[in-house]
């Protein structure tokens, strides 16, 4: 690529750039308009004003083009520079590109940045309104590019409880994002997670709706850069997804159906989504895989425009999940063809067609026979140009290439990391307080289990070349105060390919009896035993459409001869720390009972072992709780804490209706007193706000952080309520001895209302439980009080 020419036209353009409190926004005002020039092309006029003048310039096929897709996520060009990809997919961008997928970048920072200048360029000099494209990408946690910072997985940064952490996360993660060239990430994923045999529960914030409500805000205003709903120059468009129900798939099966109940719908899946649109201006939207309703998300109507637009207000775009426009046709068979289906897509309110438009390549066709189409198609082409000026793309398509490396993944944003990281760390028992571990007592640490050596991540990271293991952490933090042996010991599983369909196989104890006798001598011999088990990123994965490419499994058990590891490590009497890492929560009541200590981490990100170590030797109190069940086995789902009361009234001839572990639990180094619940008075109006105070202390000998739950439960009501309900949480940190008064407010029309007999919002009167404590079974007072 010729740089020459590409910085020059950077610097003209960044000169239009002004600085407001560190922030770069477009400037309005500091160019003069120049005679004659088209009002698009003017920086100093109104955004509208540029946008219906592009379109008033815009061919048929050039409005077509801007819902189309080019993806370059596997284009043989990635290296070869502009001429190769002029040459690759000249003809996709002739008339111009909507967006350009450029997801899972394995290219280093600057390759990256390259790439997609190079695009730029071809779009800005050589189409006819040199109309730039929108970079997408994922970042679940972490921007999806080589040695960006890889932060811990949502289930397991939920685990922190941290909001304002959380927020400071995704605020790196979308200046790196756009760093590295990319204008709109698909994340977060705002799923309900309550099935742990679905592959993808680890890309979401858990069981609870409020939780996930509260995850929703912190991460959408943390890509976007504030509430305002521009990016501006520094961060990206956040495209929250699967709109919507997408968690709920029948037997945790990806791409089954999701039948849901209305009431469920409005109450408990919905409201996430309404949060990011109403309160942090989200600029996008991916639409769901499932159906809602019996109507397949991508052809619905009353979902993406009725209700998302017209009723929740939302200004920005929905952008396909990939290829799921088409499957309107192959898929839900809803439309007879590929065609039929754009044009059900269209009407419904799609607007970009990812990754490489299956579907919208026939958009034209499809208005051209349908012209009164051509209201909805320029309904869409203005929300993308609209977002194309916001993004500042026409006064800079181009990104800065000098410094990319020196920023991603720098020093100051791996800390941020660890700290989460360290705050997502779940401490599920620790009996008679073996941890933490005191290096000056140890001499001897046996490390053993199949992940003791992982480098995994989790799902949606690229490879990364500072990954910290656990091994390699333990390592890294006692140095050569204790020795510290390793052995494998077994396997999670083993995987082959035959004619297109994946098999798991797991180890049989003959063929791992070797390995599992060195590991467990090596137990013998060692003061105390870390072992770490649980599954992988092929265990736990989305399974691809396409047959043969499964990642949801029927049991949630410890896979192969992981567990009998584990019990055999119990059987040498030597104190035994089992780790669990891995993309779900796992069935384990017997580790439960006889194992020494357990620490819950799903995946802690590219620190994983430097983060995990300083809470097993102390340097760090653990501070995470659950945000999903730990269930005695696959029989008890569907299990969530806040199912409806009679659903715990009985339990099985092999297992209680309680899980092992329960939503909200963790435990700490110290302890904590909750007293003095004070409710302001008894009767409150509908109108006025419930407002209430409690106390928290530490009453134990170090320092730590508490995760004070508040629930409800509406005692009478019109439909059958859940048993309880979170409605608040505050993680609060106090010093050994320390108390402090944590105060809350509740809005009835917001917190206590529910969707009612006639399917409205409705808040009832009557009498409320309120019920504060460590973890939703950790209830430690309650009060009642009322509204009229």
């Amino acid at each position: 690529m010729k740089n020459k020419y590409l910085y020059i036209f950077m610097g003209l353009a960044l000169s239009s750039v002004l600085f407001i409190s560190g922030k770069k926004y477009i400037s309005l005002g500091d160019q003069p308009s120049k005679k004659g020039i088209a009002i698009y092309k003017n920086p100093n006029a109104n955004i509208n004003d540029r946008v219906n003048d592009l379109l008033s310039k815009m061919t048929l096929e050039e409005k077509a083009m801007q819902l189309n897709s080019a993806s370059i996520r596997k284009s043989a060009a990635v290296e070869e520079g502009v001429e190769l990809i002029e040459k690759s997919i000249e003809e996709q961008l002739k008339n111009g590109i909507g967006f350009i997928e450029n997801t899972f970048d394995q290219r280093m920072p600057e390759k990256s940045v390259e790439m997609v200048n190079s695009l730029q360029k071809y779009l800005k000099e050589k189409t006819r309104l040199g109309i730039p494209a929108i970079i997408g990408t994922e970042c679940l946690h972490g921007h999806a590019g080589r040695n960006s910072t890889v932060f811990p997985t949502p289930l397991a940064m939920a685990s922190s409880w941290n909001t304002k952490l959380v927020n400071e996360v995704f605020d790196v993660i979308g200046r790196e994002a756009r760093t590295r060239g990319g204008h709109e990430a698909h994340t977060p994923v705002l799923d309900i997670g309550r099935d742990p045999r679905w592959g993808r529960i680890e890309e979401t914030y858990g069981e609870d709706t409020y939780l996930t409500t509260q995850m929703a805000i912190s991460i959408i205003s943390g890509l976007q850069g504030g509430t305002t709903g521009n990016p501006g120059l520094t961060h990206v468009i956040a495209s929250p997804k699967h709109f919507a129900g997408y968690g709920q798939v029948e037997g945790g099966r990806n791409f089954a159906a999701t039948p849901i109940d209305t009431k469920v719908l409005f109450d408990e899946i919905l409201p996430p989504f309404k949060a990011v649109v109403e309160q942090t201006n989200a600029l996008g939207m991916m639409a769901s895989h499932c159906e809602v309703d019996g109507v397949p998300a991508h052809g619905n109507k009353w979902l993406l425009t009725d209700l998302l637009r017209n009723t929740w207000g939302f200004k920005g775009i929905v952008v396909s999940d990939y290829n799921d426009i088409k499957r309107l046709e192959e898929f839900h068979h809803i439309a007879a063809t590929t065609q039929e289906a754009a044009k059900l897509g269209l009407i419904a309110g799609m607007d970009i067609d990812l990754p490489s438009a299956s579907a919208f390549k026939y958009l034209q066709e499809v208005v051209e026979e349908n012209p009164a189409l051509v209201k909805e198609l320029d309904a869409s082409v203005k929300r993308i140009l609209r977002l194309k000026f916001m993004l500042g793309l026409f006064e800079n398509p181009y990104t800065e290439t000098k410094g990319v490396s020196d920023f991603i993944g720098n020093k100051k944003h791996v800390a941020l990391a660890e700290k989460i990281a360290t705050e997502s760390v779940v401490l599920l028992k620790n009996t008679n307080n073996i941890l933490p571990l005191n290096v000056k007592e140890i001499k001897n640490i046996a490390v053993i289990g199949p992940n003791a050596n992982s480098d995994e991540m989790g799902t949606y990271s690229m490879k990364n070349d500072d990954v910290v293991s656990i091994l390699k952490g333990i390592k890294n933090y006692v140095g050569k105060s204790v020795k510290v042996n390793y052995e494998e010991g077994c396997k999670i599983a083993k995987f082959e390919n035959k004619n297109g369909q994946d098999r798991l196989i797991e180890y049989t104890e003959s063929e791992e009896k070797e390995s599992m006798i060195k590991a467990i001598d090596l137990v013998k011999k060692s003061d105390v035993a870390i072992v770490c088990v649980g599954g992988n990123e092929k265990t736990s994965r989305e399974a691809f459409y396409r047959p043969g490419v499964a990642g949801d499994r029927s049991t949630i058990d410890l896979l192969g001869n992981q567990k009998k590891l584990v019990m055999d490590a119990i059987a040498t009497g030597k104190p035994v720390i089992v780790v669990l890492m891995g993309g779900r929560p796992y069935a384990i009541p017997e580790i439960a009972e006889k194992a020494s200590a357990i620490v819950n981490t799903f995946y802690l990100g590219q620190t994983n072992g430097d983060a995990l170590s300083k809470v097993i030797f102390g340097a760090v109190n653990p501070s995470g709780k659950l945000t999903i069940s730990f269930l005695h086995s696959a029989g008890q789902i569907p299990f969530y804490y806040s199912m409806k009361a009679n659903s715990f009234y009985k339990g099985y001839w092999e297992t209680p209706p309680t899980p092992v572990y329960a939503f909200g639990h963790g435990l700490s180094y110290t302890s904590f007193e909750y007293s003095d619940l004070n409710i302001e008075k008894e009767v409150f109006d509908m109108n006025e706000a419930v407002t209430f105070s409690v106390k928290v202390k530490n009453t134990g000998k170090i320092d730590g952080a508490e995760i004070a739950q508040i629930y409800f439960r509406d005692k009478v009501a019109s439909v059958t309520r859940p048993a309880q309900l979170l409605v608040r949480f505050e993680k609060v940190w106090l010093k050994a001895g320390e108390e402090k008064t944590l105060t809350f407010a509740l809005n009835p029309e917001k917190d206590l209302s529910f969707t009612g007999i006639d399917l409205k919002k409705v808040v009832e009167p009557g009498e409320f439980n309120l019920m504060v404590g460590g973890a939703s079974d950790d209830i430690r007072l309650e009060k009642i009080f009322r509204l009229k």
